[in-house]
């Protein structure tokens, strides 16, 4: 529910605000995760398609999906073919995703081959420095409600990884995050050595997947023109890339 809230009340009058298509345009959710904000694109007016690499997420997606007319499947960014090859969409959609992409300079040159001419491409994550951008917030342990501990010598390395009775998933996924590193800065320069220009961007202090703790979102505004700030305290962003390749 909090995903559908979160696209319904922030995502899709973002993308109206910025002039993108909605009603009747044809959009690909990758990582459509249980597909509430699928749905909630669906409710808008968007021709919706999406896939998960986990298929217990998709078939959770089918549930909630109920009557909608959605296409949904399991499949892997990195298949040979990538799922729905050959189909093209107006919107992509990477609803705190990207962060997670191990082969983000594959990815990106994959996500070229879906767009349609004039297509754009919404992706959010919060960024690595934040105070919880490497997701440490899913540990058991007390430590992973501190702000920035995934910053501190040896956290990543020693701390996190020797913890006790935790998912194993969740402290790799933590280490991966750790290893990528994927700040503002790195996604702005992955995304132009890509052939991607970016159009929009904004950053919230307090991000909207934050409405799920009952807080309102922020806008970072002055703070997020200031480079080393915002890659502190921006906790969630918003980017619409357009193909620089047309």
């Amino acid at each position: 529910q909090y995903e559908y809230d979160v696209v319904a009340q922030y995502l899709i009058p973002l993308l109206r605000k910025w002039d993108v298509p909605v009603d009747g345009a044809r959009l690909l959710d990758i990582g459509c995760g249980d597909g509430g904000g699928l749905s909630a694109l669906h409710d808008a007016g968007m021709i919706c398609t999406g896939f998960d690499i986990e298929e217990r997420r998709v078939d959770l997606s089918r549930a909630l999906a109920g009557d909608r007319s959605m296409v949904l499947s399991p499949g892997n960014l990195y298949e040979d073919p990538p799922p729905f090859s050959g189909e093209t969409f107006e919107l992509l959609v990477l609803h705190d995703v990207f962060e997670h992409l191990r082969q983000k300079d594959e990815a990106l040159k994959i996500f070229h081959s879906y767009l349609k001419p004039d297509g754009r491409i919404l992706i959010t994550f919060p960024p690595y420095y934040s105070a919880f951008g490497a997701h440490q917030q899913l540990l058991h342990s007390p430590l992973g409600k501190i702000p920035f501990i995934h910053l501190a010598p040896f956290a990543m390395s020693k701390v996190i990884p020797n913890l006790r009775n935790e998912h194993g998933p969740f402290v790799d996924e933590i280490g991966a995050l750790g290893r990528m590193k994927m700040g503002i800065a790195m996604f702005e320069r992955l995304s132009g050595e890509n052939e991607f220009t970016i159009e929009r961007r904004k950053f919230y202090l307090n991000s909207p997947n934050h409405v799920r703790f009952g807080l309102r979102p922020t806008e970072a505004r002055v703070l997020g023109s200031i480079p080393l700030l915002r890659e502190l305290l921006v906790t969630g962003v918003a980017f619409l890339l357009k193909s620089s390749t047309e």
